[in-house]
């Protein structure tokens, strides 16, 4: 029976961490945002396979680095010394466009 418990207790935890990770990762994007300061590389990445070249010009040479699998928008900008916002509202502008046809 402790051990039944022990188990329930376990997975409910789980639960709640998968939950707050969802929560977390939604945190501060509006409806239109595709990516925030707080996203990391390797999910701008896997928006569309048109970002890699995109963030290429301006100046982000992401898609081998090993570093984009942890590393925010924010984190990237502040290494190779770009504006994080300029990034963002890139990133998202160029979702939008992606969304509708463009």
């Amino acid at each position: 029976m402790k051990e039944y418990i022990i188990l329930i207790i376990i997975a409910a935890a789980i639960t709640l961490m998968g939950a707050f990770t969802a929560m977390r990762s939604e945190k501060g994007r509006s409806a239109a945002a595709y990516a925030t300061k707080d996203t990391t590389i390797r999910d701008v990445l896997a928006l569309d396979e048109g970002i890699g070249e995109m963030l290429e010009k301006h100046g982000m040479y992401c898609s081998g680095c090993p570093s984009a699998v942890s590393e925010t928008v924010e984190e990237a900008c502040t290494v190779h010394n770009l504006d994080t916002a300029e990034i963002v509202k890139a990133i998202n502008d160029y979702m939008k466009d992606i969304k509708n046809g463009n």
